[in-house]
């Protein structure tokens, strides 16, 4: 019967830590979506509350996943596998390519929700700053000789 005990104990720990990082992760998406909506406030954004500004963000990310990672994958491969461009030149491919993925999918968000009002400037602004954090992670900080 110890051994029950334990296991139990076990899962149900395994259960609040799980638990515990979806709350964490939510919180990060929230902040995000807000924070990139008060970007985009400046820009003409305007939104009716917090959770349809983050389920903008949400679904257009999802939306210019599959875009995102070919945006991600090119100046990777012409940088570190062929070694045709420098990295410099790949991160310049890796902004543009990054910022019109992230466009397309809040454009395509932007035409089907009625709560959430954004235009071009709002949401170009909002995706090449998104580029501009992500580049440092996937090009620059990458070593050269991998």
């Amino acid at each position: 019967m110890h051994g029950n005990k334990r296991i139990y104990k076990d899962v149900l720990d395994s259960l609040a830590v799980f638990v515990l990082a979806i709350m964490l992760f939510v919180a990060a998406i929230v902040l995000y979506s807000v924070f990139g909506g008060e970007i985009m406030k400046r820009f003409g954004f305007t939104y009716s509350s917090v959770r349809s500004v983050t389920m903008f963000f949400v679904v257009g990310a999802i939306i210019s996943w599959p875009i995102s990672l070919a945006a991600e994958s090119i100046p990777k491969i012409l940088c570190f596998d062929k070694k045709v461009i420098p990295k410099w030149q790949a991160l310049i491919m890796y902004i543009v390519l990054a910022t019109f993925a992230m466009s397309i999918g809040l454009f395509i968000v932007d035409a089907h929700t009625t709560s959430v009002v954004a235009n071009r400037t709002s949401i170009i602004a909002v995706s090449l700053l998104v580029a501009l954090c992500n580049c440092y992670s996937i090009i620059i900080n990458r070593p050269e000789n991998t």
